[in-house]
């Protein structure tokens, strides 16, 4: 289908639009191309959609009487439900920089829909839907891509209800984003007239469980789908670059931001730190200020840092994008980091003594036990921590790796703790390495401020 095509379309399809919103599409339209008279120092917006649909999602996210009114089109009122999270995404599509893709397939009473992908040179997010008459719930396993796309992948929400908008997110690295590729995913779900299944035995205890593998069958595949995608290569084209290459020192520690990129649906501020350092950077507290005083934080559900594929520093950071704001000047603003001492990559536990040679901030070891089907190290951390203190990898005194296939987490103890279970299953040594993802955090009393553009 042409845009030409898709204008006529999606024209018919609001034809019917309720009488009590008579003119407030003109009147978005009308916004839509002041937006766009706008300088903008960030970048050309896309303008891929018609018009009509711009009006609609800018409608939506102005006016909740028009949201509420607009049952009639359900699909693009969800799209605009999907990315209420995102500032990011959210900017898009009020600046209808979305294309549709509305590529449906049945397979075995289960219809998947590809209606819409936001996407940039760095990243793609795919909006879509599964529906299946008398199932309570349908999930999406993760795709595949042929051919192999290098790049991190979010995977959509799991048992959900039928109808709800889904999202998969790819986030490249070194390599950009292809004008087209296939992607296939399998759909399991939950039936709404499914019989009760019999409790398994009970374990005798969480220590027990924690060691015991997985014997429950993975879930029956219902359907598989394949969709061709290809993408607009005026949205694929390259971002903004730009240099920046300005040092300062956290911590003791000297670092370098090389460069900031620019791109619709986020932005990356890369960062070195010096060869002399001794501590890898693991984490940034950090944001971007216009001249208005507005911030573009973290992503909040996505990608938020990839690393060096060398050492275990994190290199690359990613933030709220302002690309479609009306901004003169951005300002980025490091208030802390996280970090990892080079000399402290893991930590040494004594199993038969239950002690710790040094542990990350805010974890306390709390105990070791033996059990019949290996160890189990139980640590309380600080509640706020965004994830776990170790890797679900572990060492030997001979280097050799083993996997711990799970942890177990109580949140929200008294005293503002969380309780993590690490559980070494078959290990039969009386000391353990773990993987340490951080050693300390810093705090800057005063934040170290760059200007970017």
């Amino acid at each position: 289908m042409n845009r030409n095509t898709e204008y006529e379309s999606l024209l018919r399809e609001l034809e019917s639009t309720p009488a009590a919103l008579d003119g407030c599409v003109e009147r978005a339209q009308a916004r839509l191309r002041a937006r766009r008279r706008r300088r903008r120092i960030l970048g050309i917006p896309a303008g891929t959609l018609a018009a009509c649909f711009a009006g609609f999602v800018l409608l939506v996210n102005l006016f909740p009487t028009f949201a509420y009114a607009c049952g009639g089109v359900p699909v693009l009122r969800e799209l605009a439900k999907a990315v209420a999270w995102s500032p990011s995404l959210s900017a898009a599509v009020e600046n209808a920089y979305v294309q549709p893709i509305e590529q449906s397939k049945t397979v075995n009473g289960i219809t998947a829909t590809v209606h819409y992908v936001i996407v940039d040179q760095k990243q793609v997010n795919l909006f879509f839907t599964l529906e299946g008459e008398g199932y309570e719930s349908l999930t999406a396993e993760m795709p595949e891509f042929s051919p192999h796309q290098a790049c991190s992948i979010l995977g959509a929400d799991f048992r959900q209800s039928p109808g709800t908008m889904l999202r998969f997110a790819l986030d490249y690295g070194d390599e950009d984003v292809p004008e087209t590729f296939s992607m296939t995913f399998s759909v399991t779900g939950e039936r709404a007239d499914r019989e009760e299944v019999q409790a398994p035995a009970a374990i005798s205890s969480l220590e027990e469980d924690l060691l015991t593998p997985p014997d429950h069958a993975p879930d029956a595949v219902l359907a598989t789908f394949t969709f061709d995608l290809r993408f607009d290569p005026a949205d694929t084209a390259p971002g903004r670059h730009v240099a920046v290459n300005e040092s300062f020192t956290l911590d003791g520690q000297t670092l370098t931001v090389t460069d900031v990129e620019f791109y619709p649906t986020h932005v990356r501020v890369n960062v070195e730190g010096d060869g002399d350092n001794t501590a890898w950077l693991k984490g940034l507290d950090f944001y971007l200020e216009n001249e208005d005083g507005q911030r573009f934080g973290s992503i909040s559900n996505g990608v938020i840092a990839s690393g060096d594929t060398d050492t275990p520093a994190m290199v690359s950071y990613r933030l709220e994008s302002p690309y479609f704001a009306r901004c003169d000047s951005l300002t980025l603003h490091i208030t802390g980091a996280r970090w990892l001492e080079k000399a402290h990559e893991r930590v040494h536990i004594d199993l038969a003594a239950g002690s710790a040679e040094w542990m990350p901030e805010g974890v306390t070891l709390q105990r070791v036990q033996k059990e019949a089907k290996g160890w189990v190290i139980t640590c309380l951390v600080d509640d706020g921590f965004l994830s776990t203190p170790f890797a679900m990898t572990f060492y030997d005194r001979a280097g050799n790796v083993y996997e711990m296939r799970q942890m177990g987490m109580s949140t929200h103890l008294e005293g503002g703790k969380s309780e993590l279970m690490l559980p070494l299953p078959d290990y039969t040594e009386d000391e353990v390495w773990l993987e340490a993802q951080y050693s300390h955090t810093s705090q800057e009393p005063v934040p170290v401020v760059i200007p970017i553009v």
